[in-house]
């Protein structure tokens, strides 16, 4: 089964975190990332040489892209968090609509995505 790669791994994998980069070594399985985490990489990205890896990497793997069905679902992801005690970052729940809709687990070592209502079918794979 392929996976979707979230910022947090990505960035992590960029900076030569040891269990991102070993879980990368080890992926057998596709990888696509988000539109939205690519905003996330370029904004935080320091550098030409950073821009540069953020830009092979879109090259490298399948891009997800934020449609209207994306955004419509990252709004009910919110909407239903905020009835439970509070939404998380809006680029998360427009990733996590992502791979929700690709029907692809998480990659992320994020715990907020926990959060989501599991009636909304994420799967998180942590590394």
């Amino acid at each position: 089964m392929a996976v979707c790669l979230d910022t947090s791994f990505l960035v992590d994998l960029l900076s030569g975190e040891p269990s991102a980069t070993a879980f990368a070594r080890g992926l057998e399985e596709p990888a696509a990332i988000p539109a939205i985490t690519f905003y996330e990489l370029l904004f935080g990205a320091a550098g030409r040489r950073r821009r540069a890896r953020v830009e092979t990497l879109a090259q490298d793997y399948a891009v997800l892209p934020a449609d209207y069905e994306v955004c419509a679902m990252a709004a009910s992801i919110q909407a239903r968090l905020e009835e439970t005690g509070g939404i998380i970052p809006v680029l998360d729940a427009i990733i996590a609509a992502t791979a929700i809709l690709a029907e692809l687990p998480l990659v992320t070592s994020d715990a907020h995505f926990g959060r989501i209502p599991a009636d909304f079918g994420l799967l998180v794979r942590g590394y």
